[in-house]
Parts: C-alpha cells; sequence; structure tokens
C-alpha cells in the first residue's frame, strides 16, 4: 500500500507543476507564457532571417499587441505596420512589406487569422491551470490520507483553495479574455473557411487545456483514494467543472465603464 501511496503522492506533485495550455506555432518558440503573452528575448541578428524567424517573430509580436488593445473589431487594427514596429522595438530586426508578403502571409487578412489561430490554440485556461495547480502543492502536502475523513477534508480543502485560484486566475489573465473574444468572433461570423479553421483551432486548443485539467483530477483523486463512479467518467466530471468555472468569470469580470 505505501508504494501505491509514493506513486500517486510523485503523480500528483509531477501534475501540480507541470505548465499547462502551452502551445507553440509551427516552428517558432512558445508564445504564451502562463496564459499571457510572453515577450522574448532579443535574438542575435542574424544576415537574413528564415520564413518560419519571420513568422515567430510576427506572432509573437501581434499576440502582444491584441493583449495591450484588444480584438476590437476582429482584429482589424492589427495591422502589418504596428507588428512591424513591435518586431523591430524588441527583436531590432527590421522588416518590411516584401519581408512578409507573398513569402510568409499571403496578405494582412492572413497573418490577422493566424495571430486569431494562436489565441485559439492556447486554450482557454492556461494561467488557469498553472496558478491553480501552484496553490494547491502545500494544501496537499498537509492532507492526511491516513482516515475517510482526513481524506474527505483534504478534498474540500482542496476545492476550495483550487476554485478561488482558479477564479483568480480567469479574472485577471488577459489571454483568457482574447479567447473568449476569438470565440465570440468565430461562432457569430458567416460560415466560412476562415472562421471553420479558427473554430477548429479553438476545439482542439479546449481539449488540449481540458486533458491537462483531467490529469490533474485525476491525480489528485487517485491521491486521495477516490475514484468517479460508473457510469460517469473522469473526462465527464472534468468537463462539468470546466463548465461551471468558465462561467463564473464572466460573471464577475470587471465592465468597459460605469453602467
Amino acid at each position: 500500500m505505501h508504494g501505491a501511496d509514493t506513486i500517486c503522492n510523485y503523480r500528483l506533485h509531477h501534475v501540480l507543476q507541470t505548465d499547462g495550455g502551452h502551445r507553440m506555432p509551427s516552428g517558432g518558440r512558445p508564445v504564451w507564457n502562463h496564459g499571457d503573452v510572453a515577450t522574448a528575448p532579443a535574438p542575435v541578428r542574424p544576415a537574413r532571417h528564415s520564413c518560419e524567424e519571420i513568422r515567430t517573430l510576427m506572432l509573437e509580436a501581434g499576440l502582444a499587441l491584441l493583449a495591450e488593445e484588444g480584438l476590437g473589431a476582429g482584429a482589424g487594427e492589427l495591422t502589418l505596420k504596428k507588428v512591424f514596429d513591435r518586431v523591430e522595438a524588441n527583436a531590432g530586426v527590421r522588416l518590411t512589406n516584401a519581408s512578409v508578403i507573398r513569402r510568409v502571409w499571403e496578405n494582412q487578412a492572413a497573418f490577422r487569422d493566424d495571430v486569431l489561430t494562436a489565441v485559439a490554440l492556447a486554450g482557454d485556461g492556461g494561467s488557469d491551470t498553472d496558478r491553480t495547480g501552484s496553490s494547491m502543492l502545500s494544501v496537499v502536502e498537509a492532507i492526511d490520507v491516513s482516515s475517510p475523513e482526513g481524506r474527505r477534508a483534504g478534498l474540500s480543502e482542496a476545492c476550495r483553495v483550487a476554485g478561488a485560484a482558479s477564479l483568480r486566475g480567469r479574472t485577471g489573465s488577459r489571454s483568457w479574455s482574447l479567447w473568449v473574444g476569438v470565440w465570440v468572433l468565430a461562432v457569430t461570423s458567416p460560415p466560412s473557411a476562415r472562421c471553420g479553421r479558427i473554430r477548429r483551432a479553438l476545439l482542439e486548443g479546449y481539449e488540449a487545456t481540458t486533458d491537462h485539467w483531467e490529469e490533474l483530477h485525476g491525480a489528485l483523486l487517485d491521491f486521495l483514494g477516490y475514484r468517479v463512479r460508473a457510469p460517469f467518467t473522469l473526462r465527464q466530471f472534468t468537463v462539468a467543472v470546466r463548465a461551471s468555472s468558465r462561467a463564473t468569470p464572466c460573471a464577475t469580470a470587471p465592465t468597459a465603464g460605469p453602467a
């Protein structure tokens, strides 16, 4: 029994310390860090940048601008000129239309679509899972698993702490707000190949984040000696918890101005 407890304890600590929700653009460096846009260190400037290097620099800059300025009317304010200026300021790399158009993207609209797709792929809970996992470490270490009463009390405390951390993470996360904004754009826009691609990215990002939450829930239940009773599944439990937790930040988020 002690061996099984040790394995469950190791698994839970591993999951709690594992970052979730990070996505990589094709061939690039991470553009999300704990659910928020990361500012990459300025690279050493080579004589000529590859298409993938330009793509990564542009996506990072585009995501940073969206985080600062918001989506507006579908990222319409996200111009190539703005992004070129941000890339030059952050990385010391000067880009022009000739560097990008028909080399990396067909046009400005295609670039904007890729930025929105990157937001969608990041999922709706990167900062949520990371901060929740970190906050639960001390709780888990204090749980008394030697008795049914101790396990029940530990589960109650873990739910309380995790719920509070999740709410704080979402209401203070710019990336979560952006993800919701992209979702609204995707579901309210007329059907098109462009919207279909973004919707698929939203689903992929959601499923990836749900995978991480399911792993965290499963590790905690294993550690406490609990399981989801058939015919229900751990996935169903995770989806239900996530549905409930997503509604709260929407109801408590600050408004843009006085009513």
